[in-house]
């Protein structure tokens, strides 16, 4: 019993899906800067499996298109024997199908910044680290998130 005297159920949801993403990319790297441009549409169909509790069971589409892009050029700083890069970030999401509206709000956009440590001279286990600090906002959400992220 909870602590409202009320029984707290335990829901139990299995689910299967099939799906793909089509992605069109341009990448272009130079000596002065790094952009990466990639646009993205996604659709994927979930179900509840066997196992599923009735209150949870259902099904959904889920698609969105997105458009992310980084930028990456040197600061003049030099680290590990290589450029230390600041780097920038704009990424934007359409929530489509069973997602739009979901979770409150259609579209999400993202604006980061950072920095990028080359590391392809003492390790071959890692070749970049990066730190990107990222403001997010859509309608009715705001937020801010700190990522750490290593290249392999």
């Amino acid at each position: 019993m909870g602590l409202t005297g009320r029984r707290i159920l335990p829901y139990i949801l299995d689910a299967a899906g099939v799906g793909g993403s089509l992605m069109l990319d341009d990448e272009r790297y130079r000596p002065e800067h790094e952009i990466d441009v990639e646009l993205r549409y996604t659709n994927i169909h979930l179900q509840s499996i066997s196992g599923s509790s009735e209150a949870v069971s259902g099904h959904a589409d889920s698609q969105t298109l997105s458009l992310w892009s980084r930028w990456r050029a040197p600061t003049g700083l030099t680290a590990l024997n290589r450029p230390f890069r600041y780097v920038l970030e704009f990424s934007h999401t359409q929530f489509l199908g069973d997602l739009r509206g979901a979770m409150g709000f259609d579209r999400l956009t993202s604006l980061g910044t950072g920095f990028e440590l080359d590391t392809s001279e003492y390790t071959w286990l890692t070749s970049r680290w990066r730190i990107l600090g990222r403001y997010k906002f859509g309608d009715n959400v705001q937020g801010w998130s700190v990522g750490l992220a290593c290249s392999f």
